[in-house]
């Protein structure tokens, strides 16, 4: 065993002593960085006591060849030069904040995901129960056959473009359904990208003349690739879910039921055309029903108001009551359900306008 000469053990427990007690009734001073760690720059701290160093004639230090010092069989190097100075140094090393915890490592905790809203974008409401996919790719294909033939030239979009303004919010509105519905269809899980295009077309479909008519062209070509399989290298990375007050313009929504209920009532006005055309009146109530609910979505402006929200809710129970004649094949039901359809639709529009 290696023999360590009492004046070194002396200074040795003046550090230990000093480290335990502080000076002053200080809080204990921070462990040492390990040897890697680099000090804060501090001003040099004042000594407790003056510490005593050894004489260089010490017979216990020694020189080897390569000049390095020892203390016997002792490096020199491991001893502090002021044991009493460190000791009373009570700066925090840096990169520290605290006393070191080796043994518990630092926790990083990542942000999850935001989840998709509810209450915002239709959570909590049995879509399967108003609309069935089959219904949703329907409307989606009369929707594309529309899109081809307004967009043959600069000249049937500028006989069509307010229509295609519609067709862009809808497909906005379908392709968030079709994330909420609980069925599938072939671009479901694509449907953020139709979203988007929906949009652009319905943005872009704002005014006669070539470049808006290259702008909703384009859309439109988004909006067929997607619906058929392929996502554009434009596409971009949009949300996977947004509120329906941010996916579907309103107006464009309403016109949609306005289009439905005007069709409804112009056309169907005896009842052998009743019941020739049960099936297209069993799809338009169903979108009235649908788009109903879309539009009393909490993220769409006055959804919250008792008068908008009894509108709303007068517009779908009409319109669930259409689709009930066509069960029934009640022609007399019918006529009750259109007319409170209207009656909604021309309330609403008299407090809040087309949109």
């Amino acid at each position: 065993m290696t023999h360590c000469p009492p004046w070194v053990l002396s200074g040795l427990c003046a550090v230990g002593l000093m480290t335990a007690s502080g000076c002053g009734g200080s809080a204990p001073p921070v462990a040492p960085a390990p040897t890697t760690a680099s000090p804060a720059a501090t001003s040099p701290a004042t000594p407790a006591a003056t510490a005593t160093t050894a004489p260089a004639t010490n017979d216990h230090v020694r020189v080897d060849a390569s000049g390095k010092k020892w203390i016997d069989d002792i490096p020199y190097d491991v001893f502090f030069d002021d044991p009493l100075a460190i000791a009373s140094n009570n700066a925090a090393v840096a990169g520290t904040t605290g006393p070191a915890t080796p043994t518990t490592p630092a926790m990083t905790t990542e942000t999850p995901a935001a989840a998709p809203p509810t209450a915002s974008n239709g959570g909590g409401i049995d879509w399967k129960s108003l609309i069935t996919m089959e219904q949703i790719t329907d409307e989606t294909k009369r929707i594309r056959n529309h899109l081809t033939a307004s967009l043959q030239s600069q000249g049937t979009y500028n006989g069509n473009y307010k229509d295609l303004q519609v067709d862009g919010a809808m497909i906005a509105a379908l392709a968030e359904l079709v994330a909420l519905h609980p069925d599938s269809v072939s671009w479901k899980q694509n449907s953020r990208f139709a979203r988007e295009y929906g949009k652009k077309l319905h943005a872009a479909a704002n005014a006669l003349g070539r470049d808006s008519y290259d702008a909703s062209q384009s859309a439109a070509e988004g909006i067929q690739a997607v619906l058929n399989g392929n996502v554009p290298a434009d596409a971009g990375d949009p949300p996977a879910m947004l509120p329906f007050g941010e996916a579907a313009d309103r107006s464009g929504v309403m016109k949609r039921i306005e289009k439905a209920s005007e069709w409804m009532r112009a056309n169907i006005n005896s009842e052998s055309v009743f019941n020739k055309e049960l099936d297209q009146i069993r799809q338009e109530s169903t979108m009235i029903t649908v788009l109903g609910t879309i539009i009393s979505d909490h993220s769409y402006t006055s959804a919250d108001e008792e008068d908008y929200a009894n509108f709303a809710k007068s517009l779908v129970d009409g319109a669930k009551e259409a689709t009930l004649s066509v069960e029934e094949k009640s022609y007399p039901k019918f006529q009750d359900a259109i007319n409170k359809v209207t009656k909604a639709c021309a309330e609403c529009h008299a407090s809040y306008g087309n949109g």
